[in-house]
């Protein structure tokens, strides 16, 4: 089964010093199905990366993304479309395009399962068939 990964769900990977790196990587292992990233987050993730973590870390998450340990979703039309809708719909929540490009790719490829650290929006946000994500690793735990 996929799961879709947030930002910080993989900083969290990278950062062995980070609180939810033993939870984050224990989720990972236990996913049979690939770990989904919505190339919106790219920038997001190599800033976290590379601020907190340094060059090396960064050339490791490079490694990662080309060898496949991620699979890349690149972001549609329809997912933009998707996006939009869920900003204005949950505007006070403040959700910005990285977390609405996670749910947007989550509802257009099936996925109801969603790796992270921000349970917040995660557990607020419904898809469009009313449905919720499973927030992992939280969920499993």
């Amino acid at each position: 089964m996929a799961a879709v990964i947030d930002s910080g769900a993989i900083y969290a990977l990278y950062d062995a010093d980070d609180a939810h790196h033993p939870r984050v990587r224990a989720a990972v292992a236990r996913e049979r199905g690939p770990l989904l990233v919505p190339t919106a987050l790219l920038a997001e993730v190599d800033y976290l990366v590379r601020t907190y973590l340094g060059v090396d870390a960064e050339l490791h998450l490079l490694h990662d993304l080309r060898s496949g340990f991620f699979q890349l979703v690149p972001l549609t039309d329809t997912d933009l479309r998707l996006c939009g809708a869920l900003i204005a719909r949950y505007r006070d929540a403040d959700l910005g395009l990285a977390d609405a490009s996670i749910l947007a790719a989550a509802e257009r490829l099936g996925i109801r399962r969603v790796l992270t650290v921000d349970e917040r929006h995660f557990r607020l946000v419904r898809l469009g068939d009313g449905t919720a994500v499973t927030v992992l690793p939280a969920d499993e735990e």
